[in-house]
């Protein structure tokens, strides 16, 4: 007798509520009964949007409008889908239609629910058309300030809607262990020292990516009690703000780009706008538009420097990203993100595999130039001419000057004991090169009958460069210059902000001395050089020479 009371009263109170599908429910803090609650009384209760129902820790009541979608004769009864961050308990038409945990007055008393639920409707109250749902609820153990506490109200049959919510799932999970296996293949890359900083990041964005999936798909998976909300939330957010961090850092890196400050300056006016927006999808969503934003600009600035087909194969994943984000911005994470940015990191790791592949091309290029030029060095020194002059010249020491011939025999084994221990290396530091250097010297002031010496400034001798670098420039200068007296050569080393970043600048001065013309051109020795500092410093190196009144100056520029 009272459940047909309480239902003759809600179909009297009715017509005045707001609907669920409208947007609007109505709620009411004061402590009442559920009898007052489920009467025609009207006092106290107030309309408010759906999805800003915040009324703190309560209990607090809520009731709407929900409508029962039309069926076919003898399908099954309907459910009631019902999404609310809090403990409640639910009437439907005023009748008892179950609970989730325990409402209570306190933290103490109250029992957390599950943050989704789906409840079977009575069959007798499940005509097509309007019902009343009225809920009391308690939220004392949400740990954060929500925007609105109740997500989801929706009736219909039980089994789409839990379809519904699971195939929702499953394109989002493809594509989470797609950038699952993508992260760890170009990590280990990394660790087999087979990509940089570029695939490293990569592999990281890519990791990111596949956390903020796993976190958004964490809650259909598991329907956890809504305590644990404000956890999930903060880690979505942490791995949001690692991929706005992370995808311009990879698109700065594979393009070089020149002018680090823009990079930080977009993302930090993007991070420190974060501060004013509230709510937690509000955050993401500048985070990841500034990250998108500051990624085009990256790219429109590579293309323009002469990148076009990684460029554009850039802008191409960025743009499909961006409109789908553009079309739904504070739905992106749940609904947009995982296939925007599976294409997106799909383009990035196309255009990373043809740098890379570019890259590898051109290095085994180097190596084998490096390789036959090595070679023909070698052979220059080991020519017929510079055999019988040397032997002639040991000969004439030997009877008239043996301690001059000992030192001669000393300093060329010394000149090629060097260049045998370093000619197999891709680079070596600066010091062991400047013995090369100076043992050769010390070779060339016995067969001169003079004193060469190489005078340094500014080096760093655990500096890298590649094997038998200055040693060239010092054969080139005696093959095209005849030194009769003392002369003294010299290297300055300086690091300059340069391009992409810090470069270390080489200077070597060769004297003038007598002879048909100074060192240059593009001989075996210079051809060497390119060749080497490509393998060692692929795309990065520049090396420019020329004479001056004081002799043949190089400069070389290399990674700092």
């Amino acid at each position: 007798m009272m459940s047909s009371v309480f239902f003759v009263l809600s179909l009297t109170v009715s017509a005045a509520l707001p609907s669920a599908w409208q947007g609007q429910v109505q709620v009411n803090t004061a402590a009442r009964s559920s009898e007052v609650a489920l009467s025609v009384d009207e006092r106290g209760w107030r309309t408010v949007a759906v999805d800003e129902v915040n009324e703190g820790a309560g209990p607090y009541w809520l009731r709407t409008q929900v409508a029962v979608p039309p069926r076919e004769a003898g399908a099954p009864a309907p459910a009631l889908a019902l999404s609310v961050l809090g403990s409640w308990e639910a009437w439907w038409d005023g009748r008892p239609l179950g609970r989730n945990g325990q409402v209570g007055q306190t933290a103490t008393e109250e029992v957390p629910g599950r943050i989704d639920v789906l409840l079977p409707l009575p069959p007798e109250l499940s005509a097509p058309g309007p019902h009343v749902l009225t809920m009391r609820v308690s939220a004392h153990r949400l740990g954060f300030q929500p925007v609105g506490t109740v997500h989801h109200v929706e009736a219909g049959e039980a089994a789409s809607l839990a379809r519904a919510r699971m195939l929702g799932l499953v394109p989002s999970l493809c594509m989470l262990g797609a950038l699952v296996l993508m992260g760890f293949y170009h990590l280990v890359r990394v660790r087999l020292s087979q990509g940089g900083l570029a695939t490293l990041l990569l592999g990281l964005l890519c990791l990111a990516a596949s956390a903020l999936i796993l976190l958004e798909a964490w809650r259909g998976l598991a329907n956890y009690p809504y305590p644990q909300h404000a956890l999930r939330l903060r880690l979505q957010a942490a791995a949001m703000l690692a991929v706005a961090a992370l995808l311009p850092a990879t698109v700065h890196v594979a393009f070089g780009e020149p002018r680090r400050w823009m990079r930080w300056l977009g993302l930090g006016l993007g991070l420190l706008s974060l501060a004013f927006v509230p709510g937690f999808d509000g955050k993401n969503n500048i985070a990841l538009g500034a990250s998108l934003v500051v990624s085009t600009v990256l790219s429109v600035r590579a293309w323009r420097r002469g990148e076009p087909g990684a460029a554009l194969g850039t802008l191409a994943g960025l743009g499909f990203a961006g409109t789908l984000f553009l079309l739904e911005p504070w739905g992106f994470s749940e609904r947009g993100f995982f296939l925007a940015f599976g294409g997106l990191l799909l383009c990035l790791a196309v255009v990373h595999a043809r740098q890379q592949r570019r890259q590898q091309e051109r290095l085994e290029s180097a190596t084998r130039a490096a390789e036959r030029l090595q070679l023909e060095l070698l052979k220059r020194s080991l020519q017929p001419h510079f055999l019988m002059n040397t032997l002639g010249a040991l000969s004439e020491w030997v009877e008239t000057e043996p301690a001059q011939a000992v030192r001669f025999i000393e300093a060329l084994g010394a000149a090629y004991r060097h260049l045998l221990a370093v000619s197999g290396e891709r680079t070596i530091p600066l010091a062991r090169e400047l013995e090369l250097c100076r043992a050769h010297l010390e070779v060339m002031g016995c067969r001169q009958g003079t004193a060469f010496h190489l005078e340094t400034e500014g080096v760093d001798l655990g500096a890298p460069v590649p094997p038998a670098l200055l040693h060239t420039l010092l054969e080139n200068a005696f093959s095209h210059n005849r030194y009769v007296s003392p002369h003294t050569f010299r290297l300055e080393s300086s690091v300059v902000a340069e391009g992409t970043g810090p470069c270390r600048r080489y200077v070597f001065l060769a004297p003038v001395g007598t002879g048909p013309r100074q060192g240059g051109g593009d001989g075996t020795g210079a051809r060497y050089l390119r060749a080497r500092l490509e393998e060692a410093f692929p795309g990065a190196w520049r090396l420019e020479d020329g004479p001056t009144s004081a002799g043949w100056v190089t400069r070389v520029e290399v990674p700092a």
